[in-house]
């Protein structure tokens, strides 16, 4: 009896030793698409929001208040017009970050924290975990929490991808520098902890994904010139 009691705490914690130590360092083959102008999902995760960009501000409902496009990303290079969407990289999720589109790097560009806020509250995570999507755009997280951007110009635009820490330090491992010249889907960052990944597109591209849906890195086609 005594050692009936003892298997659900020992099974707990030998799964979560796996999650931590072993399943977020996975590192699947991926083979980006073919197809030229478009950009592809940076991250594994779901869609949070996507925003229209007018004059370098952006819409947030929940605060009801237009937000500089410039200090989200944590870069001065983000579009003037254009969109920017947000991809959820929850816990179970591949934690690598890929290179969008082939161009050269033209800024890497570090932003610690005002704040550590996790990204998620219990109400957020809750519906997370029953398939719901929530708008992340409005959170204290997502405005003050430590910030990774990396701009990337190439033969769609310029685009710039922004790393985002989930609460107390963002954790993530670079393998990009300003002036390297970067190949689609070739690995960018890895985020240890998850987080938030803002991405940034110019006007010409139309997004392909909508709110709540569910993307693959390097193999989900996330805008394109159409």
């Amino acid at each position: 009896m005594r050692l009936r009691r003892l298997l659900l705490p020992i099974a707990a914690g030998t799964a979560v030793w796996y999650l931590r130590s072993v399943y977020r360092f996975r590192d699947p083959v991926r083979v980006p698409p073919t197809v030229a102008g478009v950009v592809l999902s940076p991250a594994d995760g779901v869609i949070s929001f996507v925003r229209r960009i007018e004059d370098g501000k952006i819409q947030s409902d929940a605060l009801n208040a237009a937000l500089k496009v410039g200090d989200l990303l944590g870069s001065a290079a983000a579009a003037q017009n254009g969109w920017l969407m947000g991809i959820f990289v929850g816990p179970l999720d591949v934690h690598y970050v890929y290179q969008p589109l082939a161009g050269q790097i033209t800024e890497v560009q570090h932003t610690a924290s005002r704040s550590d806020v996790a990204l998620l509250g219990p109400g957020e995570a809750l519906s997370m975990l029953a398939g719901q999507p929530t708008d992340l755009l409005g959170g204290r997280g997502t405005l003050e929490n430590e910030r990774l951007s990396f701009v990337t110009r190439g033969e769609a635009g310029q685009v710039t991808v922004t790393l985002v820490a989930p609460g107390a330090g963002l954790k993530a491992t670079s393998y990009l520098k300003g002036g390297d010249e970067a190949s689609a889907g070739h690995k960018a960052a890895f985020l240890a902890e998850g987080g938030l990944v803002l991405l940034c597109l110019p006007a010409e591209l139309t997004p392909q994904v909508s709110v709540g849906e569910r993307v693959v890195g390097v193999q989900t086609v996330i805008a394109a010139n159409v």
